[in-house]
């Protein structure tokens, strides 16, 4: 009987350790992505957020829709769109004037608009040499510094009393 040994050749030696560093090679190569990538992942998701923030306050007359009508702090949503015209994109300056006046308990507008992060809101009047008025903002008193930061602007047409004009709404998170 003969007894066949097991060699190991140069050959065999140097293709898997060429093997084993290509396999290295391809590892870095997408793990040096992976932080990227969960970082743009992040900062997609806080866009969505702020834009539906920004959506709701924009669009959405709040709760009840003449929340101006009862003492500011019963309301149970925030809402800026004028109820009265009923249009996209068309808030009330009476709505963004009691925001302005002091209606802004932070915390109490988190809850009702159900958002857990700090975000901060502000509203501008644009006027007709493209100036910015500030009308309202409502931030928190305490706005953490994260790795991810966006902020949605939006252009909105203001009804102020049946003139109508231009507002920007910032949203921060």
């Amino acid at each position: 009987m003969v007894e066949i040994k097991a060699q190991l050749t140069i050959q065999y030696l140097a293709s898997f350790i060429f093997f084993i560093g290509l396999v290295v090679l391809v590892y870095l190569a997408y793990s040096a992505n992976i932080p990227t990538f969960v970082q743009e992942v992040e900062r997609e998701n806080t866009y969505s957020k702020a834009f539906q923030l920004s959506e709701i306050l924009v669009n959405n007359p709040g709760q009840p829709r003449n929340w101006t009508n009862i003492n500011a702090n019963n309301f149970k949503r925030l809402g800026f769109s004028d109820e009265k015209t009923n249009k996209s994109n068309m808030i009330s300056y009476i709505k963004v004037q009691q925001l302005g006046n002091g209606i802004c308990n932070f915390v109490d507008i988190q809850n009702k608009l159900a958002m857990n992060r700090s975000f901060s809101i502000f509203i501008f009047n644009i006027t007709e040499n493209g100036n910015r008025a500030q009308l309202a903002y409502c931030t928190s008193p305490t706005f953490p510094r994260a790795a991810v930061n966006v902020t949605v602007k939006r252009i909105t047409a203001m009804n102020n009393s049946g003139k109508i004009e231009l507002a920007e709404l910032i949203v921060q998170m």
